[in-house]
């Protein structure tokens, strides 16, 4: 938790107006939160100064919705889980993911048990996506995978954005009855559930 700045609403207020120096008194106040909050989901240092510069960048392109929130607190840390979330399902997805989690989950250099443990995860996962239903599994490699909008998804398939969102709920509730009951494949959902 951390205390909010006095007179909050009002920065928020200018913040929205597009005050640079209300801005920067948030910035400043918020950033060892938003800094700690990366950290502890990414464990990397780096990473974690990355993710806060982009979700306060965010948090100044997105200004004007701020003159409507009453505990910048929560809705910071939202925007951090969300972008923090985003960016791990990216890496989940894109590119040698068996290796990303062995560095994730250990501090120390992979055993040829976990690189295969690594391996069987992908796999899994690779065989429960390519059994959902066509629709389902276009509709959620085109959100998960290119991180395309409802609204694009729905343009490039000729549906309804409600029907997007059908099939993606859909691919999801399919996803955690195939791979739920292994827990490390429950925590690569928990980012799968909390995205869009």
């Amino acid at each position: 938790m951390i205390q909010p700045l006095d007179n909050e609403q009002e920065i928020l207020q200018r913040v929205a107006h597009g005050d640079e120096s209300a801005f920067r008194l948030l910035f400043f106040h918020y950033w060892d939160f938003i800094y700690s909050t990366a950290l502890l989901f990414t464990k990397s240092p780096d990473l974690s100064e990355d993710l806060s510069q982009d979700i306060f960048a965010n948090l100044w392109i997105k200004r004007a919705r701020l003159a409507e929130i009453d505990r910048l607190e929560g809705y910071l840390f939202i925007s951090a889980r969300n972008l923090i979330f985003d960016y791990l399902r990216k890496k989940v997805f894109h590119g040698p993911y068996d290796s990303y989690f062995l560095e994730y989950f250990s501090d120390t250099a992979p055993t040829p048990d976990r690189r295969l443990e690594a391996l069987e995860f992908q796999a899994t996962i690779d065989e429960a996506i390519a059994s959902l239903p066509p629709q389902q599994q276009t509709a959620f490699r085109l959100s998960r995978y290119q991180g395309l909008s409802h609204e694009e998804i729905a343009q490039k398939m000729g549906i309804s954005r409600q029907a997007v969102k059908s099939h993606i709920v859909r691919a999801i509730v399919r996803l955690r009855q195939q791979l739920g009951q292994n827990p490390l494949l429950s925590l690569l959902l928990v980012g799968l559930l909390l995205m869009k």
